[in-house]
């Protein structure tokens, strides 16, 4: 059981989902500014997951500026649940997207469920560290497709 003190490991799926999705669809931070009246320091903040909570307006408005289409939307809003979620539980609850249709998106699989224990953690590590590059997000990009490929999906 963690020490009281100690500050469990927060993911940062919402940070990395954020930092694609504005690279796919050519959004800079002012542009995002802009668009949502959040100042450009505090999407800075969510861009670098220096941030407790996203207020839910915050989280509606960047989903809806940033994201394009319905599914790019839902990811967002999913991603950031998932940040909220307790690490040990990821595994335990499901949070389903809304594809185009209206019928529930096709479950991603995550990379990590592929790998050994170790793997994961270096995955996990390697992903915290594409939040600041985006040759790094091309990296870790291309090695989850790779996983993919490999196993068939």
């Amino acid at each position: 059981m963690p020490n009281a003190r100690t500050k469990p490991s927060r993911t940062q799926f919402f940070s990395s989902t954020l930092m694609m999705v504005m690279e796919r669809n050519g959004i800079n931070q002012v542009q995002l500014s802009a668009a949502t009246g959040i100042a450009v320091s505090r999407i800075n903040n969510y861009l670098q997951g220096k941030y407790r909570t996203i207020r839910p307006d915050h989280l509606g408005f960047i989903a809806k500026a940033a994201g394009k289409t319905k599914a790019e939307r839902s990811e967002l809003v999913r991603t950031y649940l998932l940040d909220l979620l307790p690490e040990c539980l990821h595994e335990d609850i499901r949070l389903e997207t809304i594809g185009e249709g209206g019928k529930p998106a096709k479950e991603a699989r995550s990379e990590k469920s592929l790998l050994p224990s170790n793997a994961a953690a270096a995955l996990a590590e390697l992903q915290a560290l594409s939040l600041r590059s985006a040759k790094a997000r091309a990296r870790v990009q291309w090695f989850a497709e790779v996983l993919h490929e490999a196993h068939g999906h």
